[in-house]
């Protein structure tokens, strides 16, 4: 079925009959997901008015009838004596499972995959759809990779596949998250196995099958699934082998101790250098003991290092108490997280259940009604489900309720009138986009009260924790990750609009607490000052290494709200290139002002081009040239 020089095969058409092409005893690993036909089974899976059937996790594959029965001796006739079975299930055909495999196998059991963000339901008919099954078979000899007993517990957690994993094009609604399908295939098979999917659907285990070394067998009934499959299976074997080349370019110019880790930044900052780092790294000292970053904004580059200690600081105090909170693992912070990730879910649980208001939109663009009608229907509406709107924010949040409320109105008539101006001028819009704009009123008003509590100062001294969660939040869902405030210290960035309704903080909370960050964490001290205060109380020596992306500002105006001006820019020019003893790499936009700072004797100086998605105030032309300087040569310069 595959030769020795491919990575993977994937077939378009009925896995029955696609099967049987598969030799016997070659498959390592089968990992499948089969339609669980819950449409005609379940009993506690009530559709909502307006629900299409991706929010009831149903499609037209589903309510076909699915027989374990017919699969049970093609998976063991093609299933190496060695190999492993795993099969995503639910409560309705588990038993059935149960039955035709355990038999045939050595040794059967399940897991349960937790999903920390399950759709939610603020009606509250019944328990949440949280947990879902897999079905597990092996034989004696069979792959286990084990590395620790937190390993072996039968009970996996992670959210549910959200954007920008999630697809939008063609939509399915049981698509599984990467990181779940990786650690599986790690636990149950070794490089260089085959894993083997029947039913791909889009085709996630292909792309951890290929992301953790494996080769990959797929199939595909739907047209649509096979060639979002296709394309993304694609993709990663195209980037797998550039990364294959790459690494042997760099294990050849690399130094024998890198210190590299795989962690993601903190949080979305402007001018974050998440896609400088291959070239930080590559300008980076070879060695070096403990490392430093005075400016660390949302920390791309300082979770990308590793080192006997990390020294961080930055004059945001907002920033630093996100930092604290993952340092500390501040239960508070996150239970104030929880809390704004809930009010999200339900609003759109809300909206979902309203499909009415499209009606009302299509009965105004109709002519049937007049745009003072529908003001006066959504003013109404509002005014009369007004109880469950509170219900959708959790009790904890009893401040500025009438704000809620107003923002509610004034965002979703706005949007309303909007929309139907649009329309007037350019043509109908799909009923799918009406949805989704009316969708994006409600998230909108939620956003604008959450940045109100935010902006009331008095209350965020009062709730500190709050204040930290706010920041995080706003962080994640104000436009373009952009943080601008006013004349009066108000921050005053719009909602990102519509590709953020479905953006969930789960992950990014879950990523808060994990191990590896946490362990990265433990060494690491944590400033709040001003840079030379901050090099002052901790003096670098020549074993370290000092990372520096400061403020640069076209006119070197504000950082934060904090001001860095031309003298501060001198003041770190002079502290670098007469006192500082560690060895300094620093990326800043190129002006002749700070060129001509830095034109000195023993430092090296070299211009790289950079481009920015968004210009933020007046600070970042989208095509700029910068520098990257040091007091140090490398094999670069």
């Amino acid at each position: 079925m595959l030769s020795s020089q491919q990575t993977y095969r994937i077939n378009i058409g009925d896995s029955h009959n696609l099967i049987k092409q598969i030799p016997t005893h070659s498959v390592d690993f089968i990992l499948t997901d089969p339609p669980y036909n819950l449409a005609q089974h379940s009993t506690g899976n009530i559709p909502l008015p307006g629900r299409s059937a991706m929010n009831n996790d149903l499609a037209p594959w589903d309510l076909i009838e699915f027989k374990p029965e017919e699969w049970i001796d093609e998976f063991i006739r093609i299933l190496k004596p060695t190999g492993n079975l795993f099969i995503f299930t639910s409560y309705n055909q588990i038993g059935k499972w149960y039955e035709l495999l355990d038999k045939r196998f050595d040794a059967t059991n399940f897991l349960i995959w937790h999903k920390t963000n399950p759709a939610p339901k603020i009606f509250k008919a019944g328990f949440l759809n949280s947990c879902e099954m897999v079905y597990t078979c092996w034989n004696k000899k069979h792959t286990w990779n084990f590395i620790s007993q937190a390993e072996m517990h039968n009970f996996i957690e992670s959210p549910i596949c959200m954007k920008p994993e999630r697809l939008s094009t063609p939509k399915h609604p049981a698509q599984k998250p990467v990181a779940i399908l990786k650690k599986l295939i790690t636990i149950a098979s070794n490089e260089g196995d085959v894993v083997f999917d029947p039913f791909m659907g889009v085709g996630s285990s292909g792309v951890a099958a290929l992301m953790t070394n494996r080769k990959f067998i797929g199939f595909e009934i739907n047209p649509e699934y096979y060639k979002a499959a296709e394309m993304r299976i694609k993709e990663q074997s195209l980037m797998k082998s550039l990364f294959e080349q790459e690494t042997v370019v760099e294990q050849q110019n690399s130094p024998a101790n890198s210190h590299y880790t795989d962690l993601k930044p903190i949080i979305k900052w402007p001018g974050g250098k998440e896609k400088e780092i291959p070239h930080i790294r590559r300008y980076a000292p070879d060695f070096f003991e403990n490392y430093y970053e005075p400016f660390v904004g949302g920390g791309s580059v300082f979770t990308s290092f590793d080192a006997k200690r990390l020294l961080i600081n930055d004059k945001s105090e907002e920033l630093i108490s996100l930092y604290r909170t993952i340092a500390t693992q501040n239960e508070n912070v996150f239970l104030w997280l929880d809390d704004i990730i809930l009010a999200w879910n339900n609003m759109l649980d809300f909206m979902a259940a309203h499909r009415e208001l499209v009606e009302w939109y299509l009965e105004l663009r109709n002519g049937n009604i007049d745009e003072v009608t529908i003001k006066g229907r959504l003013h109404t509406f509002i005014k009369k489900e007004w109880s469950t709107l509170l219900q959708v924010l959790p009790p904890t949040f009893e401040w500025k309720l009438n704000l809620y409320k107003n923002e509610l109105s004034k965002t979703l008539i706005h949007k309303v009138l909007r929309m139907h101006k649009i329309e007037s001028e350019k043509g109908k819009m799909p009923e799918t986009d009406i949805y989704d704009n009316i969708e994006t009123a409600f998230m909108g008003a939620l956003y604008m009260y959450l940045r109100g509590l935010y902006n009331d100062k008095e209350l965020m001294q009062q709730q500190p924790a709050l204040a930290t969660a706010l920041f995080v939040y706003l962080r994640n869902y104000a436009y373009s990750g952009m943080f601008r405030y006013n004349a009066n210290g108000e921050f005053n960035v719009p909602y990102g609009g519509i590709s953020y309704n479905h953006k969930l903080m789960t992950g990014k909370v879950e990523y808060y607490k994990s191990a590896p960050l946490r362990e990265h964490f433990a060494k690491t001290t944590i400033s709040n000052l001003d840079f030379e205060d901050f090099f002052r109380k901790y003096p670098p020596t020549e074993r370290d290494f000092i990372f520096l992306d400061p403020p640069y500002d076209t006119e070197f105006s504000t950082y934060a709200q904090n001001e860095f001006g031309k003298e501060d820019q001198i003041r770190l020019a002079h502290y670098l290139c007469e006192e500082c003893k560690g060895k300094w790499l620093m990326i800043i936009k190129y002006t002749d002002f700070i060129y001509s700072l830095y034109n000195k004797p023993g430092i090296y100086i070299q211009k790289f081009d950079k481009k920015y998605l968004v210009s933020f105030m007046n600070r970042n032309d989208k095509d700029v040239e910068h520098l990257i300087i040091t007091n140090y040569q490398n094999k670069y310069d």
